[in-house]
């Protein structure tokens, strides 16, 4: 079956997100990391600056805060050469926070083994004196250490449970969503015009539900619609069953009976003309019947029956100045013959009435039906309305029948003609 499967499609479209998820914070998560700590950061020194602030108010001799990692002064170039230096180049402005960073005990390689880090804060105070605080920290590199894989491992291993958990995640929720619409699809399979009345079975979700609602008020509408078609199909089968059949009996009467020689032919005319009519309702009410049986296949020769069709439809050439080019292969073929002389007649009386003088030509070979009619310059109609006549079913009727037996119809306009072709496909009998 064609389509995509809703389940797979969740399923991955709920997984890229959340790998599109987990990139974003990773990505998110150095840049909050390095703002959390600067702000900690500030939150220490301005602290220690408000600390030495009120001490000094109580003591003018009060220490400045000092550990083994903090410096402080009142100046930059109070600091020690080593810190000063990082900064000497900057323009510095209070309640700010500065930072360097210095790699040491670097080989001719460039590989270093620990990094200097330098912060530095300047609180003002209320005397109107800068107070200059620094904090330094100094990070070393073990290359290979045991603490280095241990974290490796434990990110490979939170990694690895985390996208297993969403997966899992994932497909859990894909199939708590496909059930119901599973469910849906196998109730809608199942609807016909007995059950398309009765309320559908609830499918957890209220779309759903609306849903099944929708397609059950369809159906019924359908089914409303199929039953009364079927019933006109039974009258109007009747109806034009009982003209023909009263036409079939009066003419059995009239062949019966000794008359003249010249009334033979008009009775054989009416005749034919009745059979064929009675084929044409046949075929109309096998149209219009979805189950029904298909047309009687039998040997015939497609030949036989284009002439007949030629001969019975001649009168309406009238007298324009028409002629016919036949090329017929009398090669016989299992086929239905309904079908065959309702195709036959309409192509052939349309190419009658249409063409207007010139050469027919009307061919048959190999299964394939033919006619090129002529239509005059400066006249050319649409290849469509052509058929719009032929009786009264027009150009859908060939399509329908040759759709439903399986056959290739195709029209087509050339220069100053009309071509249609007809490729039929052998029925076998059962």
């Amino acid at each position: 079956m064609r389509g995509r499967s809703i389940f797979r499609e969740l399923g991955i479209t709920f997984f890229i997100s959340v790998i599109l998820l987990l990139l974003l914070y990773t990505f998110l998560l150095p840049i909050f990391f390095i703002a959390g700590s600067d702000e900690s950061i500030i939150y220490m020194m301005d602290d220690l600056g408000r600390s030495y602030e009120e001490a000094a108010q109580v003591d003018p001799n009060a220490p400045l805060p000092e550990t083994y990692l903090i410096r402080s002064a009142f100046s930059l170039e109070t600091l020690p050469p080593d810190m000063a230096r990082h900064f000497k180049d900057e323009v510095l402005e209070p309640l700010e926070l500065y930072f360097d960073e210095e790699d040491q005990e670097c080989d001719a390689e460039g590989n270093c083994k620990s990094t200097y880090y330098l912060y530095l804060y300047i609180y003002p105070l209320e005397d109107g004196r800068n107070l200059y605080i620094t904090l330094e920290s100094t990070e070393e590199y073990v290359e290979g250490s045991e603490e280095d894989q241990v974290v490796i491992i434990a990110f490979a291993i939170v990694g690895f449970i985390n996208l297993l958990a969403t997966f899992v995640c994932a497909r859990i929720l894909s199939k708590r969503l496909i059930k119901p619409i599973a469910a849906l699809e196998n109730w809608a399979q199942s609807l016909d015009s007995e059950n398309a009345g009765e309320a559908p079975p609830d499918f957890r979700y209220r779309e759903l539900n609306n849903l099944a609602v929708k397609l059950s008020r369809t159906v019924a509408r359908i089914s409303e619609f199929v039953e009364r078609e079927q019933t006109f199909l039974r009258y109007a089968s009747h109806e034009l069953r009982t003209p023909i059949t009263v036409i079939a009996g009066n003419i059995s009467l009239l062949k019966s009976r000794e008359s003249d020689p010249e009334d033979a032919v008009p009775v054989e005319r009416i005749q034919r003309a009745n059979l064929n009519m009675r084929i044409i309702v046949e075929t109309l009410l096998w149209l219009g019947r979805e189950s029904s049986a298909p047309p009687l296949v039998e040997k015939l020769v497609p030949a036989k029956l284009i002439m007949g069709c030629i001969e019975e439809l001649d009168y309406l050439k009238g007298n324009k100045p028409l002629t016919e080019h036949l090329d017929l292969s009398e090669d016989e073929a299992e086929l239905p013959k309904a079908p065959l002389l309702i195709l036959f007649g309409n192509l052939i009386r349309n190419a009658f009435q249409h063409a207007q003088k010139g050469e027919i030509k009307i061919s048959y070979r190999d299964g394939v039906f033919m006619i090129e009619n002529p239509v005059a310059t400066g006249k050319k109609e649409g290849a469509a309305s052509i058929y719009e006549e032929s009786f009264g079913f027009g150009l859908s009727l060939c399509e329908r029948i040759a759709r439903r037996m399986g056959w290739e119809f195709t029209l087509e306009e050339r220069d100053n003609a009309i071509v249609t072709r007809l490729v039929l496909k052998e029925t076998r009998k059962p």
